[in-house]
């Protein structure tokens, strides 16, 4: 292997171990988390692909672990907004280059981060 694909190796396994982490920690954000790291070896269609193939095997095991307690009602919001979300990602994608798109993911990281050291707590629920 060259030099510059080991390097492209490790980056993009260090940053699946940390999406995974964060992802293990906190239930959610894989993709964001992975996409930070990825982008900076991978093009945006490449990264994007990965996302929703890893997406499928770890919350396709959670939901086949979780079958029972879906109700499809509570769905919908995330159905209609995925439906609308998706198309308008895709042409997003064709568009933007990479350097901007790995700043905006970044930037939404950072400022994600931020809201969670400073938002107030919420009060423990001790009946739920």
């Amino acid at each position: 292997m060259e030099p510059a694909a080991d390097i492209s190796l490790v980056v993009f396994l260090a940053g699946t171990l940390a999406a995974a982490f964060v992802a293990g920690l906190a239930g959610f954000a894989f993709g964001v988390v992975a996409a930070g790291i990825w982008l900076h070896v991978l093009q945006p269609a490449e990264t994007t692909a990965l996302i929703v193939a890893y997406a499928l095997l770890v919350q396709g095991y959670a939901v086949w672990k979780l079958r029972h307690a879906i109700q499809i009602g509570r769905l919908m919001p995330l159905v209609v907004g995925s439906a609308i979300g998706i198309p308008v990602g895709v042409a997003i994608l064709g568009i933007v280059a990479p350097g901007p798109l790995r700043m905006a993911i970044g930037a939404l990281l950072v400022l994600f981060s931020v809201y969670n050291l400073i938002r107030p707590k919420l009060p423990a629920i001790k009946s739920a």
